[in-house]
């Protein structure tokens, strides 16, 4: 336990924060987790979405106190997850190789 508490004294509030609400979020996209590095590289995602956000987003609003910084590093962390999942879904989904030819005249099918 002591080699916990010291691990999460050195990890930055923000990506704590990022990594909770990233492994909160992750519940509901679950159908699209489907093995663990999936769902590895949707957490930490989320979090280092917070970890790098959180500052900017918290200046912009003026937000000063840690406690509400740490609530936006949380809801950062929540959304990232989310914004890197829908990403990588759309490229899944996406035909680039029909694409590319339609631009470049690849002619054929």
């Amino acid at each position: 336990m002591e080699f916990l508490y010291r691990l999460l004294d050195r990890l930055d509030t923000w990506f704590t924060a990022g990594l909770v609400g990233a492994f909160a979020a992750s519940w509901w996209h679950r159908d699209d987790l489907v093995d663990r590095k999936a769902w590895a590289v949707f957490i930490f995602s989320g979090a280092v979405c917070a970890h790098y956000l959180t500052g900017l987003v918290s200046a912009y609003l003026g937000v000063v106190e840690p406690r509400s910084v740490a609530g936006i590093g949380f809801l950062l962390g929540t959304f990232g997850g989310s914004l890197i999942a829908a990403i990588t879904r759309a490229i899944k989904a996406a035909d680039l190789w029909a694409f590319i030819r339609s631009k470049f005249g690849g002619g054929g099918t």
